[in-house]
């Protein structure tokens, strides 16, 4: 419990660090480009085919001349879109300061002449009509002073009329612009929010009237923009719009625009943002709520829909809605036109109009029907013009629209109408005919070549108007548009998650595009990934607190991927941003931090298992204890274990001639020496008691070869004791030879780590444990070295086929002392291979054996027949011995009847 509260503190810490961190602004910088990532993978938003970027850019500056323009460029394209029945049109240029007057161009080129040519020719009709009417006797001298002073009195007025007439020559393009936004109706123009450190003192209660949202119901924890002051474009701009808004924008702190202010608030007025405003209008003014969270536009009509609907714009955790940008460049997003194709719409309707000025005063429109009406009519246009500009009945300007329409087809027909080509043939058949004079003859020369000048200029110019009006009628009608300077030399510059240069008056066409589409983005407060955060990083916690560190690694990253994964669906199908640094570090160190831990943990727990139990174990057992400690926990358990017990003859009386240092380095050398091939075979060192050795296999590391491990360990060992004998008594170590004597029992018994919680030793304990020890004594009473038990001889024996590794003898069946079971006894000789070499010894076995068997068939007199040849030629032999003498001295006093054929032993 202690160990998992401790671990809990992690991820804890993780959440505590984690929550200073979203504080932090580099951090949320980071939070924000994982942000752009998600955008990477998002579907792209459609665009709205309403939505109409109108450009001032290099192609408009290059014909235009450098920018900034004169107003009236602005005022004239206001005007034009208006009769291409544009919708609603945004100025993202700002016009808070007055422009200086300007000469009209246009009308000094065009409507001034006409005045004058007008006042004058009907000042040279009075005074022929005056000098006429005398000549022909209408009016008696005495009354001529009489219309003498009054055609002066009339020349006074046509010189004031002139010079009213010349100061309209210089222009109020300020004025004009405001007109021209009046006479357009869907013109919305900037109103700058001013913080503290830009206030300006000024009276802006007109603009306030005139542009502000009006009351909007809004919750206390909304959350808007606040200003103290206004900076609005100049009042007679301003006036002359349907309304405005404010370009501010919001950059983000690594440079990065993904986000805007819907709605700002200055002094207790609201007002929308640069196209939040005509929005609203296209929409049909719904009734707006701002909330916490959101902006609810209530009875909306949204483009193409008969209904109106309730649109809800999620606000981002900062209180801003996040703009669904096109994935792509500015010039590949949304639909744009040059602002050049105004102008040239204007520049090539002038030049139409003054040719066919021309022509009608060479009489060149003299063979179209309607000729004497085209200028006519478009006079009357202009004059229609004039009267709604000046502040008339906008009413009119759907006949100016239909007339201005009629005059262009007008001049279509009149090219298409063969009159040139007629006018053109009766000049050249009055050439031919000889009869006219030269002056006649060179005035009707000038006369064709002006024909052919002014038809020829006028159709070129016709054909680049209509084509420029063709694309113009295709782009313009009907569109949202917004008008800015993306020129070169501009520097309304920002960075997109899509585009490092992207041209800021795109954001405001981004930001209707998002709220028409309704494909809006959102994000979620950074305590709620927090939250994520810790659920899973405890959850990782408890998860893995019992796990290796593999396991717990693919655990964590399970973790991770689960977040990245949930925040992409969560991100692709509800537009909802999960910040995601804050849980997949958080979860990542959580995880790292605990596998580490562990790691470490485990490595000190490996290594005190190494450094416990390397010197009885053999390595390949000790990694696989370190691989599971489990296996070495506090507690037994019952397996199928060999145990040996090991022994050597008269140690203490070998001890007993050696100094304690001789006698440490001997110990130390022979159990060594003994301990390595028990290890080499896989067995456990279960513990020393002075020079014996307690081993087993089959714990803690499951073998299927205990008892053949065990005994091929015990062959080992006595032939490794002659090879030390020999180096002992050459060195002079040991008095005499160590001689070992072994027990080796298998069979069930209990193994595990016995005694406390702070001292424990890995040990085997249990009856067959027990045996082993007492098959070790039994070998001083048959003169043996090397004992196994019967079970153990099955453990390795093919009972079927009765094949095995090693040569035995078997012997006696007995009770040895504490055991009541009668247990089979045999010697183990060596290896079976190794024996098969030897002739007399297998002469010997084959003796010792047959006179087992006699002997168990109490046939004395054959069995010590056999054991007295065994000892013929080997008569140290001491299994041979004792058999020998038993046979003597059963052949004199033979057993009981109901003798069974086992001996009890009643010495250890």
């Amino acid at each position: 419990m202690r160990k998992r509260i401790a671990e809990l503190i992690v991820p804890l810490a993780a959440a505590a660090v984690f929550a200073l961190l979203n504080l932090i602004p580099s951090f949320q910088t980071a939070e924000q480009r994982v942000y752009d990532i998600f955008l990477q993978i998002k579907p792209p938003i459609a665009e709205r085919e309403e939505i109409l970027l109108l450009d001032v850019d290099d192609t408009a500056i290059e014909n235009v001349g450098l920018w900034p323009w004169s107003r009236d460029y602005m005022a004239r394209g206001l005007v034009l879109l208006r009769e291409l029945n544009s919708g609603h049109v945004t100025f993202d240029i700002e016009y808070v300061d007055e422009s200086p007057q300007a000469v009209d161009g246009r009308y000094l080129r065009q409507e001034l002449p006409l005045i004058i040519d007008s006042e004058f020719g009907f000042v040279e009709d009075q005074i022929r009509a005056l000098f006429g009417a005398l000549a022909a006797g209408q009016i008696p001298l005495s009354d001529a002073q009489d219309f003498v002073d009054q055609l002066a009195g009339l020349t006074i007025e046509i010189r004031e009329d002139l010079k009213s007439a010349a100061a309209g020559v210089v222009q109020d393009n300020d004025t004009f612009l405001g007109q021209a936004a009046r006479f357009h109706g869907q013109a919305f123009f900037t109103i700058n929010i001013l913080n503290e450190d830009s206030a300006v003192s000024s009276d802006h209660s007109a603009a306030i009237q005139h542009v502000e949202l009006g009351p909007i119901d809004r919750t206390e924890d909304a959350s808007l923009r606040r200003g103290v002051d206004l900076r609005p474009a100049i009042d007679r701009i301003l006036l002359g719009g349907r309304g405005a808004g404010f370009p501010n924008v919001v950059v983000d702190s690594d440079g990065v625009r993904r986000r805007i202010d819907l709605l700002a608030t200055v002094n207790g007025d609201y007002y929308g943002q640069l196209v939040m405003r005509p929005l609203l209008d296209w929409l049909g003014d719904p009734m707006v709520q701002a909330e916490r969270s959101r902006v609810v536009l209530t009875d909306a009509l949204l483009p193409g829909s008969d209904e109106p609907q309730t649109v809800e714009i999620p606000l981002a955790s900062d209180g801003r809605m996040l703009i669904n940008w096109p994935k792509a460049e500015y010039e590949e997003s949304f639909r744009h036109t040059t602002y050049w194709r105004l102008v040239k719409h204007w520049i090539d309707e002038e030049a139409m109009v003054e040719r066919l000025r021309v022509m009608q005063q060479q009489n060149l429109l003299f063979y179209y029907p309607d000729g004497d009406l085209m200028l006519q009519l478009y006079d009357y246009t202009q004059q229609l013009y004039a009267d709604v500009i000046a502040g008339g009945d906008r009413a009119q300007i759907d006949e100016w629209r239909e007339l201005r329409a009629q005059f262009f087809d007008m001049i279509g027909m009149l090219l298409d109408s063969g009159a040139r080509d007629q006018l053109l043939a009766d000049v050249q058949t009055a050439l031919d005919s000889g009869q006219i004079d030269d002056q006649l003859r060179a005035d009707y020369l000038f006369v064709q070549e002006e024909a052919n000048r002014l038809f020829a200029e006028l159709d070129g110019i016709y054909r680049d108007f209509t084509d420029n009006r063709g694309v113009l009628l295709e782009e313009i009608p009907g569109s949202f548009i917004v008008i800015g300077h993306v020129g070169t030399s501009t520097t309304d510059i920002g960075v997109t998650p899509f585009d490092e240069e992207y041209m800021n008056v795109g954001t405001h066409a981004s930001l209707v595009n998002t709220i028409l589409q309704q494909d809006f983005l959102d994000d979620l407060p950074w305590p709620v990934s927090l939250a994520v955060m810790l659920v899973l990083a405890v959850l990782v916690t408890v998860l893995i607190s019992d796990l290796p560190p593999t396991p717990s690694l693919l655990i964590g990253f399970g973790a991770i991927l689960l977040v990245i994964g949930g925040g992409i669906v969560l991100f692709l199908t509800a537009g909802v941003f999960l910040n995601m640094l804050t849980p997949v570090v958080g979860v990542f160190l959580t995880f790292v931090v605990l596998t580490a831990v562990k790691f470490v943990r485990e490595n000190r727990q490996k290594n005190e298992i190494r450094n416990a139990f390397g010197t009885y174990m053999s390595p390949a057992v000790v990694e696989q204890v370190t691989e599971d400690p489990n296996k070495l926990s506090l507690g037994g358990v019952n397996k199928n274990l060999t145990a040996m017990f090991t022994d050597i003859r008269g140690f203490s009386t070998i001890s007993e001639s050696l100094s304690p240092e001789a006698l440490t380095e001997l110990l130390n050398r022979y159990l060594g020496a003994m301990c390595d091939i028990i290890l080499d075979e896989g067995g456990t060192i279960d513990k020393f008691e002075g020079d014996a050795i307690i081993a087993f296999w089959g714990a803690p590391i499951d073998l299927d070869d205990a008892a053949e491990r065990a005994c091929r360990a015990a062959i080992a060992m006595k032939k490794e004791e002659i090879r030390l004998n020999e180096a002992f008594l050459e060195e002079g170590l040991a008095p005499s030879p160590l001689m070992t004597r072994i027990g080796i029992n298998s069979g069930e018994m209990t193994v595990g780590n016995m005694g406390t919680a702070t001292r424990m030793d890995y040990t085997a304990m249990g009856h067959n444990m027990n045996l082993a020890a007492r098959l070790e004594g039994v070998n001083k009473q048959y003169g043996t070295w090397v004992l196994a038990s019967e079970q153990t001889y099955r453990e390795f024996t093919d009972l079927d086929s009765g094949r095995h590794p090693f040569s035995l003898r078997r012997l006696d069946r007995v009770r040895v002392v504490g055991i009541s079971e009668p247990v089979r006894l045999y010697e183990l000789i060596d290896l079976y291979e190794e024996v098969d070499q030897d002739q007399n010894l297998i002469d010997k076995l084959k003796n010792f054996n047959a006179g087992l068997n006699a002997f168990e068939e109490k046939e004395w007199a054959s069995a010590s027949g056999y054991f007295d040849a065994v000892l013929k030629n080997y008569p140290e032999d001491g299994p041979a011995k004792l058999y020998a003498d038993r046979c003597k001295a059963f052949a004199k006093k033979p057993p009981a009847k109901d003798w069974d054929g086992v001996f009890n032993l009643t010495k250890k």
